[in-house]
């Protein structure tokens, strides 16, 4: 990235700065709550395997995947959020791990904010990359944001939570499943549908599958918590250095949403969403069939591990990722989970995904 970073931005490319300022500050301060650190698992005591059995790659979209763990969406659409992406960029490269990006609305209508989504293919120009969209758009944005990063998959984001959050977000909804249908037909890459950090019921699954994506994903609740951060942001004092501009542009906006005890019920994934283990075996009983990847709240191995357990094909980590980049411990943290990840699966007498998949899931409380 070469922009001047002192360049003055808009409304919607500080709003991304946000964002990336309160993940990290979200990371630092809380207590993971996916549900997969109490995943029990059948663990024989006679293995009966070799570590240099094990085949960790997996088969998705008729790709062929190294690890079963990438780089989840996060960030993009500001000269800052551009330097990370970049940066995530060149790990993913480095680790053999595909990637997505944040989300690319802005760049439909700021065109100049183009630069911090395709630096990602420049930098990973033989990596598996996902665009990123909102369902609340149409068929040609769908294809520009994959044009974008030139992008092997697209993750269309379900966030209606967060958007009912934000005073500037949206508040209509009844398109979105329209638009999903014609996106999917129309695109000529793999397409799946993603939460945002509230997770999935048995029905939501069942019923996104009825769309015909490629996967689904089901962003489990215990991770990154968008309602909190965007309560966050409509607290002004918060963002003291903010231009009075914006400032004056946000008063107008909340005008329009000052409702706190329904803000108070969307500012926690507590609240009304389905942590990430649970949404796994919703996902599980649904038996749809479609490939489901595990993302919310992922912080170590065993945790990917015990996701792929639960049903998932792959595991997608995005904000423990971000904090651990800020604290410039991202390569030695990916480092450790592809060290520690063969020794899982011989712990478990697995040795490759597919065998993951048929351990049984135990209560240890159950003496009967």
């Amino acid at each position: 990235m070469t922009e001047n970073p002192k360049k003055i931005e808009s409304a919607h490319a500080h709003r991304k700065d946000e964002h990336l300022s309160l993940v990290i500050w979200q990371w630092r301060h809380k207590l993971p709550l996916s549900g997969l650190q109490f995943v029990h698992l059948d663990r024989p005591v006679l293995p009966n395997v070799n570590v240099t059995d094990v085949d960790h790659s997996v088969k998705l979209f008729g790709n062929h995947f190294q690890w079963p763990f990438y780089i989840e969406a996060m960030t993009g659409g500001s000269f800052r959020t551009g330097v990370i992406n970049q940066k995530l960029a060149a790990i993913a490269k480095k680790y053999h791990l595909a990637m997505a990006v944040g989300s690319e609305s802005i760049s439909i209508s700021e065109k100049e904010t183009i630069k911090s989504f395709s630096v990602v293919r420049e930098e990973n120009p033989d990596g598996f990359i996902f665009a990123n969209i909102g369902a609340g758009h149409s068929v040609e944005d769908a294809k520009e944001a994959i044009r974008i990063v030139d992008a092997n998959a697209l993750e269309i984001h379900l966030n209606a939570v967060q958007e009912l959050s934000m005073s500037e977000g949206d508040r209509s909804f009844a398109s979105w499943k329209r638009n999903i249908s014609n996106i999917i037909e129309q695109v000529d890459v793999p397409v799946v549908l993603k939460e945002v950090g509230f997770g999935m019921s048995k029905k939501s699954v069942s019923d996104l599958a009825s769309l015909h994506p490629a996967a689904i994903n089901i962003a489990g609740a215990g991770g990154t918590d968008f309602g909190r951060i965007e309560e966050t942001r409509n607290r002004q004092s918060f963002w003291e250095t903010a231009d009075q501009d914006e400032q004056n542009e946000q008063e107008q906006e909340e005008e329009e949403f000052d409702d706190p005890e329904f803000q108070s019920i969307l500012t926690s994934n507590t609240n009304l969403g389905i942590i990430t283990s649970d949404s796994l075996r919703f996902a599980k009983q649904a038996n749809t069939g479609l490939p489901i990847i595990a993302n919310g709240g992922i912080t170590n191995s065993l945790e990917v591990f015990n996701s792929l357990a639960l049903g998932a094909k792959m595991a997608g980590i995005a904000g423990y990722f971000l904090f651990q980049l800020s604290q410039n411990k991202l390569e030695k943290t990916i480092e450790n989970w592809q060290k520690q990840l063969p020794l899982l699966y011989a712990i478990y007498g697995v040795t490759n995904s597919e065998e993951i998949s048929q351990l049984k899931e135990i209560d240890p409380y159950d003496l009967g």
